[in-house]
């Protein structure tokens, strides 16, 4: 599998991001997140972990080693470390860091915010859980063909962790059909996992990736002992419509099996995190599972 371009270096100048990003469907930055920060959130995770007895007796937090108690997202036993974890002010609050606000802001080109509904990632060793499958992220946020989705790594992230992979070039492809799948999502886009232009790399707290709604991803397979932990934040310009969803706009991730925020938020010292600008607009969803939905002509031009 190939590695990922490091545009780090060239992090400040937006015409080559824009260019990047319609080539590749992917930018990826090392250390644009101080790893102190990060360091500290997954302290917060870790402990909520060792408390809800994810973490193997008598290892240290941080070693993130899995006990049999770790589940797969989603099934029995997972909320109620989950709420706490979504009740963690500093997880939020990752999402509006300026270097992440910024970053979008100048590959939109205009004034954009981050999505509410925040996503931790806790992957336990496989096979006893399913990696996330190959999918796009569209047909799930729907709204703006033009929302960006970072994909940050909470702990050290080699691929035998079950890191990040994403398919270089793929948004050309436009929106792909898709067919049920087990693991996060459920559903798995019809694209060829062998393709050479698979790209991936030993991701490190700090680093960043960001890719388009268009662009096939999915994780690895865990072959480790340890839990693989992870965010997914995604931004818009606040310009562009938001999808409406059938359980409310602006709820946690995985609500209703999480509380809503005013429960998540109590004792906060700031909810800017999870707010939705005023003057966004809203559309309908449709049936992500649709076998032929358009894809929307897009700023970027993947094509």
């Amino acid at each position: 599998m190939k590695e990922l371009l490091d545009s780090t270096p060239v992090a400040n100048d937006a015409s080559v991001l824009r260019e990047r990003l319609a080539g590749d469907g992917y930018l990826f930055f090392r250390g644009l997140l101080p790893a102190a920060v990060i360091d500290d959130v997954r302290g917060q995770i870790a402990q909520i972990l060792a408390d809800s007895h994810w973490l193997a007796p008598g290892s240290a937090p941080d070693e993130l080693l899995a006990s049999g108690r770790a589940v797969e997202e989603g099934s029995a036993g997972f909320f109620g470390a989950y709420t706490a974890i979504q009740s963690t002010e500093a997880f939020h609050a990752l999402a509006v860091r300026p270097e992440m606000l910024s970053l979008a802001e100048r590959l939109l080109g205009e004034p954009a915010f981050a999505h509410p509904a925040h996503i931790c990632r806790i992957a336990p060793p496989s096979p006893g859980a399913n990696p996330t499958p190959i999918h796009q992220d569209y047909r799930f946020i729907q709204g703006c063909i033009d929302t960006l989705t970072t994909w940050l790594p909470l702990s050290d992230a080699p691929p035998e962790i079950g890191g990040l992979r994403v398919f270089a070039g793929s948004p050309r492809l436009g929106v792909l059909p898709v067919k049920a799948s087990d693991g996060p999502g459920m559903m798995r886009a019809e694209a060829d996992e062998d393709h050479p232009e698979w790209r991936t790399t030993t991701y490190r707290p700090g680093d960043v990736l960001l890719f388009s709604s268009l662009t096939v991803h999915g994780a690895m397979p865990n072959k480790t002992k340890q839990l693989r932990l992870s965010a997914d934040f995604r931004y818009q310009a606040v310009s562009s419509p938001m999808a409406v969803d059938a359980l409310g706009t602006g709820k946690p991730h995985y609500h209703p099996d999480v509380p809503d925020f005013p429960t998540l938020t109590r004792g906060w010292t700031s909810t800017a995190s999870i707010e939705v600008p005023d003057g966004v607009t809203y559309v309908d969803r449709f049936d992500p599972r649709l076998d032929d939905v358009p894809t929307p002509p897009s700023r970027f031009a993947y094509c």
